[in-house]
């Protein structure tokens, strides 16, 4: 009947869905907006910071098309080049970061000296301002020490040493000579200085290492010939630089290496043509002087075809001479496995032998295919695929070397022949008058050196021409401008709001999940026989423990005090037994410091505003600090009495200045507490005491510490349990259901004592939420109850936010 009675009274459920409410999180949130506000602070503030000490990094980028031929010449050129595999521009990923290639553009660019500006934090290349231009005069690495120079405004050169073993000083004017240990340089122009520098000599392989790691070169594509050529530096204007003169460098080694095999021809030619035009000028010499010492002025007509056959057998015999020295060049060629065979065309006149030509070509195309698996596909030497192609490259210069051989022996036949009809011409030449055959001998001498001659020079500018031709493997197909990027200032900016966000709003859930107080008043009530009395708001003064504090519970009108009277109100529903004797009231919680006192002296001064004589009784015979609040020593209590150095429990009791308020304080702690609670005197007292008084309210000790109060809670018309807001465990509510079940006692009564308000806490979930799965018992049980304001007592001022506060002051001010 008592709980009918007491749901009847609660029983305020509201129809809502279970579902998490998007309201209660933003009432969460804005609980502690200010959290969200640091954390924004923080993380934008970090991102400033960072962007201010951060060395930005500039990238530029250019896109590399490698072409199969870009003319005729190039064509016609193709059979002595490096054109022959699609993949062999992958090749070309590593040559654009040589040494070479990288040399040239340092050279190019012309860059002795990197000049600085110090910033707040950090120093910034200034390039490609110079304050002053220069000659380098000497350089010796092994002794240089690289020191700092710095430049001052007023016109002054510093130069200082780590180990400060030299500390120079130099003007800083035109053709001023700087001297320092390794290093020397003259000034030759001097910009006008608006602040202090400082910078440093660029070491060319120290300057090559650092701008190395910068170059990236990248496929666009699987099998596609074309290349993303990439450099990243800290100096905008530097790092577009820098790229222009690296593909400037990589164009003059590209175009250098397609001359290679033009250079041998011609350096081959060249050298025969020397030969010949010493020969023929010999020939020519020799020729004239016999003509005028013989007086011979020309041949007969039948002289003349003779010595025609002649001279033509002889022009064939030495091409093919300068053909047989060209095989040997060939042959040395292939003294490198792996290297492609720089030799132009075999013959001089375009009869060549083309079996060799195409094995020639054969041999370069598989020769770069490999180069393509090991360089473009990552594969190892001893991948199946290139060990195959080893056997390939084997076989084909195998077949090279034969067809050399043959090459040879055909060579030679032919000169055989060649000889043989010399010879014969030769003994038709005997048989002429010696002063005509000596001048035969002399002009076919000359013929032959001349034919020969020419078609060298011939050659020497069908080759010139080639070379001339050759353009670049590739064309530049787009240009970037060197854009910023690092540090990313918008995308840092979004990064750290979204990371301030998440860090204030998981702080707040964090601190809800984190927390290990209890909170959920929802929860109180699984246990039919337990029911929320209601929360005790936090008290809104300080405490001084004295009779001050009982006059000020007493008068006090105020949040707290309703939350008291409107407990006491819930008692009588609890307590309304007919009977005879007064209502026991035993108060308890978990562990000390969660109100137990506090909480029995606010009911007795409650219920003394009713008309009611109520009686405090103080148990907890270990540690009580009640009595300070009447102003008594605690020297006769109840543990004088229940030892029996009091006769009488009334000498124990005191009145206090609350009229219908007495007290029996602890007394003197014993040796033996638990077995003074349990005698029977102690029940005897206190059913002599309910006949007295109205209400006997008994200040136990701690239900979860000591068990010296147990057998009072069986007897007890009420056993008030204490739950401290934000103080208790979180789950001590199991612990008053745990109580009620194990001594079946069917009247447990929770109050929340300290409550306050604080939305970081609110339920996520409706009251029906809670109820239909057996906990609490209404809206009237949850915070969403407790935690609002009302604004109805007069010494509730309503909050104003912050803003509202500003702007009244500024009103206020105008």
């Amino acid at each position: 009947m008592q709980n009918g009675n007491w749901s009847q009274s609660q029983d305020r459920y509201t129809e809502v869905s279970a579902d998490i409410d998007v309201k209660r999180i933003l009432k969460v949130i804005l609980s502690r907006w200010y959290w969200v506000i640091g954390a924004l602070v923080l993380t934008v503030g970090g991102c400033a910071i960072f962007l201010q000490v951060a060395h930005p990094r500039y990238m530029a980028e250019m896109v590399l098309k490698y072409n199969d031929k870009q003319t005729e010449l190039d064509e016609l050129n193709r059979l002595i080049q490096s054109d022959e595999s699609n993949l062999e521009y992958l090749t070309e990923l590593y040559v654009i970061k040589s040494e070479e290639v990288i040399n040239g553009a340092i050279k190019k660019l012309n860059y002795p000296f990197t000049f600085y500006r110090e910033l707040t934090f950090r120093h910034d290349d200034v390039y490609p301002y110079q304050p002053f231009t220069s000659q380098l005069i000497s350089y010796d690495p092994n002794k240089f020490q690289f020191g700092l120079f710095e430049i001052k405004q007023s016109g002054v050169i510093t130069y200082k040493t780590k180990d400060e073993t030299e500390n120079l000083t130099f003007d800083l004017s035109k053709d001023t000579l700087v001297s320092v240990r390794g290093l020397s340089f003259s000034v030759k122009s001097v910009e006008r200085l608006s602040q202090d520098y400082v910078f440093s000599y660029n070491d060319l392989n120290d300057l090559r290492g650092r701008l190395d790691g910068g170059i990236k070169v990248t496929e666009e594509g699987a099998s596609l010939p074309i290349l993303n050529v990439s450099f990243s530096y800290y100096n905008r204007q530097f790092t577009q630089d820098f790229l222009q003169k690296l593909i400037e460098s990589y164009e003059e080694y590209n175009l250098e290496q397609k001359k290679r095999s033009s250079n041998l021809t011609i350096n081959f030619i060249q050298e025969q043509i020397k030969i010949y035009a010493t020969a023929l000028q010999k020939a020519s010499s020799e020729l004239e002087r016999y003509k005028q010492r013989s007086s011979v002025p020309s041949l007969q007509a039948s002289m003349s075809d003779v010595m025609g056959q002649m001279t033509q057998l002889e022009a064939q015999k030495n091409t093919l001479e300068i053909a047989k020295s060209y095989i040997n060049l060939l042959e040395q060629s292939l003294s490198n496995r792996f290297e492609p065979v720089n030799v132009g065309s075999l013959g001089l006149d375009g009869t060549s032998d083309g079996v060799l030509l195409k094995l020639v070509s054969d041999l370069n195309r598989l020769i770069l295919d490999r180069k393509a698996y090991i360089i473009g596909k990552n594969l190892s030497v001893n991948n199946p695929i290139v060990k195959t192609a080893d056997d390939e490259i084997d076989r084909v210069r195998e077949q090279i070397l034969t067809n050399i051989k043959v090459q040879r022996q055909k060579n030679e036949s032919t000169l055989g022949i060649i000889s043989q009809n010399l010879a014969l011409i030769k003994s038709r030449m005997n048989a002429l008058p010696s002063v005509e055959r000596e001048l035969g001998y002399l002009q076919n001498d000359r013929d032959v050196n001349e034919k020969i001659y020419l078609l060298l020079i011939n050659k020497e500018i069908e080759t010139s021409i080639v070379k001339a031709g050759v353009l670049p493997s590739f064309t530049v197909l787009t240009r970037s401008n060197a854009y910023q990027t690092y540090p990313q200032a918008p995308r840092l900016i979004s990064v750290s709001l979204v990371l301030g966000l998440l860090i204030g709003f998981g702080s707040i859930f964090l601190a809800r999940f984190a927390n290990g107080k209890f909170t959920e008043i929802s929860k109180i009530g699984a246990s039919e026989h337990v029911n929320l009395l209601g929360l005790i708001q936090r008290f809104p003064h300080k405490i001084s423990q004295n009779e001050k504090d009982l006059l000020h519970f007493l008068e006090n009108r105020s949040l707290f005090s309703e939350s008291v009277n409107s407990i006491r109100t819930n008692l009588s529903f609890l307590t309304d037994v007919p009977s005879q004797q007064g209502k026991l009231l035993v108060i308890t919680s978990e562990l000390s410091g969660e109100g137990k006192s506090f909480v029995t002296l606010n009911l007795a001064t409650s219920l003394t505003k009713i008309g009611k004589k109520v009686l405090v009784v103080v148990s907890d015979l270990r540690r009580s600090n009640m009595h300070r609040y009447f102003n008594h020593n605690n020297k006769i209590g109840l543990s004088t009495y229940l030892s029996g150095k009091a006769d009488d429990f009334h000498q124990t009791i005191h009145h206090s200045v609350i009229e219908n308020l007495d007290f029996i304080p602890a007394g003197p702690s014993p040796f033996n507490p638990t077995e003074l609670i349990q005698n029977e005197r102690f029940e005897a007292f206190i059913a002599n005491a309910q006949q007295e008084y109205d209400f006997v309210l008994v200040d136990t000790a701690p239900v979860g510490l000591v068990s010296d109060n147990v057998p009072l809670l069986k007897k007890s018309d009420l056993v008030i349990y204490i739950i401290r807001w934000l103080y208790s465990h979180k789950e001590s509510y199991l612990l008053v259901n745990q109580i009620a079940e194990e001594y079946k006692i069917k009247n447990v009564g929770v109050i929340i004592n300290d409550f306050y308000k604080d939305d970081l806490y609110a339920n996520l979930m409706p009251a029906a939420y809670y109820s239909s799965k057996g906990y609490g018992y209404s809206y009237k049980q949850t915070y969403d109850y407790y935690g609002k304001k009302n604004n109805y007592y007069h010494n509730e001022t309503p909050s104003k936010s912050i803003w509202r506060k500003m702007i009244r002051w500024v009103k206020k001010e105008q």
